[in-house]
């Protein structure tokens, strides 16, 4: 997807409890979901990869994310937001 609807209030309501640094890495992550349109990888490594988190403060924010907004399942990191976007995209085109 090369757009995805942000809403503001709904954002705002769920996320105003993050830091500065996890804002940013949940939007990373959630860019990173969106673009390739898959769950985010389940591999720790490959998921600090694909976001660009370096610094030990960098990866504890990409874990706090994880814990708060998403769900391990077999395939990836899931989003509920996130697949419902993507599903309605897909039925659209």
């Amino acid at each position: 997807m090369n757009y995805y609807p942000h809403h503001i209030g709904d954002y705002a309501k769920d996320a105003s409890h993050l830091t500065m640094l996890e804002d940013g890495a949940y939007r990373r992550m959630m860019d990173f979901y969106y673009a390739s349109e898959k769950p985010l990888p389940l591999e720790r490594a490959a998921l600090y990869r694909v976001v660009r988190a370096q610094s030990k403060a960098e990866r504890g924010a990409i874990d706090a994310v994880l814990k708060d907004f998403f769900s391990e399942k077999v395939d990836g990191w899931h989003h509920k937001r996130c697949d419902e976007e993507i599903e309605k995209a897909k039925d659209k085109s």
